[in-house]
């Protein structure tokens, strides 16, 4: 009879309180499960436009205030996140494993964000980076262990996170200048992602110091 007891109290008053607790460490990728988890808007953006097939700041964009994403199958190529999830928006960042995901680059997110997302992360089994970059411009050495990310992240797509449009553009241009883009080929694809004057200037002046 006291076991009996026992169970009530802890389906009445504990069970509920540490699924809460669960759901409140539980951040999800894009904040507190703020996403849609529908599955029947496949092919179709989070909006319900149809899906962008080219990467630009309105395809990386996620919904509301939730930052940007690009997908990275392969290390020459950037493609909108929900074309490798089939359109489907996610809730949790286990959920990018079911589509093959087994890398996260997180730019620029606050510490305390970076260490739940981290959590997640690598509670799914993927691999995770955080790069805490302070204001618009990566320094050298960020966007060098950004490269090395990439490309050695050769077991699957990788995904790229960032609270502001202007970070996931600075790296990809500064990415595809590492390959051999030429300059203005790349600068064109930051832009095309939300590159700013000020970052443009700076790529530029980087790339003139090293030649």
């Amino acid at each position: 009879m006291i076991y009996v007891r026992i169970f009530l109290i802890f389906s009445v008053f504990l069970l509920p309180q540490l699924l809460s607790l669960r759901a409140a460490l539980a951040c999800g990728w894009w904040g507190d499960s703020e996403m849609s988890s529908r599955r029947d808007n496949a092919f179709t953006s989070a909006d319900g436009r149809p899906l962008a097939h080219t990467l630009n700041i309105q395809s990386m964009k996620l919904p509301g205030r939730m930052g940007f994403g690009i997908a990275v199958p392969e290390p020459g190529r950037a493609i909108p996140y929900l074309l490798a999830t089939f359109g489907q928006p996610l809730t949790r960042i286990g959920e990018l494993k079911i589509f093959g995901f087994r890398t996260v680059i997180d730019l620029g997110t606050p510490a305390i964000t970076a260490h739940l997302h981290r959590a997640e992360t690598e509670e799914a089994g993927m691999q995770y980076f955080s790069i805490p970059i302070k204001g618009d411009i990566p320094n050298p050495q960020q966007i060098s262990f950004y490269n090395r990310i990439v490309i050695n992240a050769n077991n699957g797509p990788l995904l790229v996170y960032a609270p502001k449009a202007e970070l996931l553009a600075i790296m990809w241009a500064s990415y595809r200048i590492s390959l051999g883009s030429p300059l203005e080929f790349a600068l064109a694809e930051g832009k095309a992602l939300g590159l700013t004057r000020e970052q443009e200037t700076e790529l530029r002046n980087r790339v003139g110091r090293s030649n």
